[in-house]
């Protein structure tokens, strides 16, 4: 499981500063581009889920793994041709189309691949031990991405030149081209079934069908994420129109990071202890709440409005991480032996379909 800890703290450093921070709306922001392309970076990583059901299908659960690191490779070089792109003598919406459409082409590659992510640790992990083993993983990766969040504020600054992004960008994928290392030395899956009919599609589309407690959670936990989006990415043009300069935005929004950070240990633990229905009320409760304690920060000064913004953006990283480790020891639990790619393929794809079409 060190392993896992090791492969995730290194691998998900870009691809989360790319989506889930300021810095790759800042980035397009950079080059020229329009808020609709600024937010459409992080979904183009999103939407391509859809893939992973016919992978499912078509790839053998006995190769997934090899498949699986394959795929990320290909992300890392589409990644690494992006950066390049940037060097190039081209105006600036020749360069974000180019840059958008090798995200495309990356995260197509990055989400097939993933398709076998969950299956692989599905029996590497105990199954008593898995609200604590997720709790700790996203800890971890969480601690890296804000130890990063921090460093590439301040190094950016607050006006900050395109090369420095660069600089950014190309550190970020040495440790992404890292993690093949730790996770190709995970063991394979100790299941025998999974190989059993892994392509029946209609016979698991019917089970998925008839087990309504899965479509009703998956629905339940695709709306919760997509009423709760404007914590995202959106969130990074509201400050920047509130008046942050770049390095603020960055640090600011950050310590959502942080908030996760502080609160994936204990997440692990209350939902292991108190079940995930009780985790998800608080959610509910406390992120509701913050929602319209943004909208009110917003008719402040700046100054204050930034000093209560690190609250919030603390409260609500720590909630949201509470929420996604209580949804994924949940699909675990749902997950049937045979078909396990595609259940938690599609179960993937319904539940991302609300934070993807949010911003």
């Amino acid at each position: 499981m060190r392993l896992a800890y090791f492969g995730q703290g290194t691998g998900v450093i870009l691809p989360q500063l790319l989506t889930q921070s300021a810095f790759g709306v800042l980035f397009i922001k950079q080059l020229g581009g329009s808020n609709f392309q600024a937010m459409l970076l992080g979904s183009l990583l999103l939407l391509p889920r859809v893939l992973q059901i016919p992978t499912s299908l078509l790839v053998p659960p006995s190769l997934g793994k090899r498949f699986m690191l394959r795929c990320w490779i290909i992300n890392g070089f589409a990644m690494a041709s992006m950066l390049a792109v940037t060097f190039l003598p081209l105006e600036g919406k020749t360069k974000i189309t180019l840059i958008l459409a090798l995200t495309s082409i990356g995260g197509i590659a990055s989400v097939t691949g993933s398709t076998f992510w969950f299956p692989l640790l599905h029996d590497v992990v105990p199954s008593n031990q898995r609200g604590r083993f997720f709790g700790k993983m996203r800890a971890i990766w969480q601690s890296t991405t804000f130890i990063s969040i921090v460093l590439a504020g301040t190094f950016l600054g607050n006006n900050p030149s395109l090369w420095q992004f660069q600089v950014v960008i190309a550190v970020g994928l040495i440790f992404y081209f890292a993690r093949n290392i730790f996770i190709a030395q995970l063991p394979e899956g100790r299941s025998h079934a999974a190989n059993n009919d892994y392509s029946n599609w209609k016979q698991y589309i019917k089970q998925i069908l008839l087990r309504h407690e899965v479509l009703i959670f998956c629905g339940y936990y695709s709306l919760f994420a997509f009423w709760t989006g404007f914590l995202s990415t959106p969130l990074v043009l509201y400050m920047k129109y509130m008046g942050f300069t770049i390095r603020n935005n960055m640090i600011v929004f950050g310590f959502s990071t942080l908030g996760k950070v502080m609160s994936l240990v204990l997440a692990g633990q209350l939902t292991d202890r108190i079940g995930t229905k009780r985790v998800f009320l608080m959610a509910h409760i406390v992120l509701c709440a913050v929602c319209f304690f943004v909208v009110k920060i917003g008719w402040l000064p700046t100054n204050q409005a930034m000093q209560l913004m690190f609250i919030a953006m603390i409260i609500s990283g720590g909630m949201g991480a509470m929420a996604g480790v209580a949804c994924t020891t949940q699909l675990f639990h749902l997950a049937p032996d045979r078909g396990r790619a595609f259940f938690m393929s599609m179960a993937t794809i319904l539940i991302g379909a609300g934070p993807a079409v949010s911003p």
